[in-house]
């Protein structure tokens, strides 16, 4: 309790911090006892990884050998007093460092207050330089009681005497422990900057704690106002829940209401349709057989019409059709009889070329026989006088050698010629395949001009057809002409009767023709049916 109540109270100290622009804390103010509490371990954290872990490794290492080559094996004695006199000065050397550390972290602790970061490496790892000593000296007994000042001074009488026995003795020891004090003001001046480093970082934690309970505060507040917002919305949620169920019972009481006056529509409308449906079934009943009397009516009267138009059509049509068959009959035989005249010259042609070839293949053929069967015997004798002649050659003189090369040329000679005569029998054997291949191409065009000799008498029957059609509707025409010039003449002369009537005045007549009495005999023989122009063909 006695430890809680210390660390609180090194807790409950003020902290005056330089207020930033943004922000304006007092931990004095918005502190609360969770947050004492998070302090707490903070600062406990701190103290023990930045202070005293440091101070510990600093007086509690081994101590460094060292060997002092000047001495000999007789300063033993001024050796063992030396390390008793250090191990008095010792305490005195330590026990500053300690309350220097310890006033520190207080400070420290006191005034930053917060979560502590690790220590880097660098700072750890720093090194504490130790007092050298003697071989001889003993290591410090870290659960040895410090020394009081009584011994203190007991220990300074002994060594007054002994330093009066040995001078040069404590003149060198004097040297050691100025170079050890040296030795413990540089560490003590490293572990200030460790200190003074460790507090900056505690006033830097502690602007972060700072920073985290503004933004807590600042969240407590948002939480406030919003649940203010939900009480609120949660009453106009019971409000519109309200609102809504009244318009519910409003919109099915007009619901039904509309329901009622929808099926009354509906049944009038239906009963409107019914009675529409039944006047205009009457009204068009009605209509339907009225025009399906009038479309009967006029169907009859096309029918007859139309019988009337065809049976004049076939009548003319026979006609037509019989002049036509007379005249394509005439002149089928008229073209018959000249395609077989033309025939039957093609023909004898052809025979007569054809028997002309053939007499000169036969006449070719049996010279060539004849000449080829001259060429063998001829061949044969050569070849025998040849055998005959080189028999000879070996049992005759050189003199006869030259006669019989001379006879060799000339039958070289006479082979050439008779080579000749053969390339030219060839060459007339090819003229005369030749001329078979001619005849060959030579029917192969005349069944083409047959063939078009067919499609002209073709094109000749349709254009005679036409010209048969041509010359009947000309002479329908002209007969027409002729009747139409007949009564003419006669309506002329009746004219003029009339008129010469007229200016003499005519008394036989039992009455007098009035001036609208001669469009009547004119009238009449247009309506006649003899003047009834004939349907013009297609053609």
């Amino acid at each position: 309790m006695s430890a809680y109540r210390s660390l609180w109270s090194c807790t409950s100290t003020e902290l005056v911090v330089p207020a930033s622009s943004n922000t304006t804390l007092d931990l004095r103010v918005g502190a609360t006892p969770h947050c004492d509490l998070t302090l707490l371990t903070c600062l406990l954290i701190g103290s023990y990884r930045f202070c005293i872990v440091p101070l510990l490794a600093a007086f509690h290492a081994k101590p460094k050998t060292q060997q002092w080559g000047s001495y000999g094996e007789s300063c033993s004695s001024g050796e063992r007093a030396a390390s008793s006199k250090a191990s008095g000065l010792r305490p005195r050397l330590q026990t500053p460092a300690k309350s220097i550390t310890t006033t520190v972290c207080r400070s420290s602790a006191s005034s930053h207050p917060a979560t502590i970061k690790p220590v880097p490496s660098s700072l750890k790892k720093l090194p504490l330089t130790r007092p050298a000593r003697a071989n001889t000296a003993q290591p410090v007994d870290k659960n040895k009681q410090k020394p009081n000042a009584r011994t203190l001074q007991q220990q300074q009488q002994v060594n007054g005497h002994r330093e009066a026995a040995a001078p040069v003795k404590k003149a060198c020891s004097v040297e050691c422990h100025q170079a050890q004090c040296e030795r413990n003001t540089k560490t003590i001046q490293d572990l200030k900057s460790v200190v003074l480093e460790s507090n900056r970082r505690f006033e830097a934690v502690s602007v972060v704690l700072q920073h985290c309970l503004a933004e807590r505060e600042e969240s407590l507040r948002k939480c406030e106002q919003l649940s203010v917002e939900l009480v609120n919305l949660r009453e106009d949620l019971v409000n519109s829940s309200q609102s809504c169920e009244r318009l519910e019972q409003e919109k099915d009481e007009l619901r039904g209401a509309f329901d009622g006056v929808l099926q009354k529509l509906q049944e009038q409308h239906r009963s409107d349709l019914a009675e529409l449906e039944e006047r205009l079934r009457a009204f068009y009943s009605a209509e339907w057989e009225r025009v399906h009397q009038v479309y009967q009516q006029e169907a009859d009267k096309c029918k007859a019409q139309m019988e009337q138009q065809l049976e004049s059509l076939r009548s003319k049509h026979e006609v037509l059709r019989k002049d036509l068959e007379a005249s394509h009959a005439d002149k089928m035989e008229s073209i018959t009889q000249q395609y077989e005249q033309s025939l039957e010259e093609l023909r004898k042609s052809h025979e007569a070329e054809m028997q002309t070839l053939e007499n000169m293949l036969k006449e070719t053929e049996v010279n060539l026989t004849g000449q080829i069967e001259e060429l063998r015997t001829e061949n044969s004798a050569l070849n025998e006088n040849e055998m005959w002649k080189e028999t000879t050659a070996e049992c005759q003189t050189d003199s006869h050698s030259l006669y019989l090369e001379q006879e060799l040329e000339s039958l070289k000679v006479v082979l050439d010629i008779k080579n000749k005569q053969l390339h030219q029998q060839d060459k007339k054997l090819m003229q005369m395949d030749k001329v078979l291949e001619k005849n060959v191409k030579l029917d192969e065009s005349l069944q083409k001009v047959q063939q078009e000799n067919e499609d002209f008498k073709a094109r000749m029957n349709k254009h005679m057809a036409l010209s048969r059609q041509l010359s009947s509707e000309q002479a329908v025409l002209q007969e027409s002409l002729q009747k139409e010039s007949k009564v003419n003449k006669r309506l002329s002369m009746e004219n003029e009767e009339l008129l010469w009537k007229l200016q003499n005045g005519d008394l036989s007549s039992p009455r007098k023709l009035s001036p609208s009495s001669p469009s009547m005999p004119l009238q009449t023989p247009r309506n006649s049916g003899i003047f009834s122009s004939p349907p013009v063909s297609p053609r």
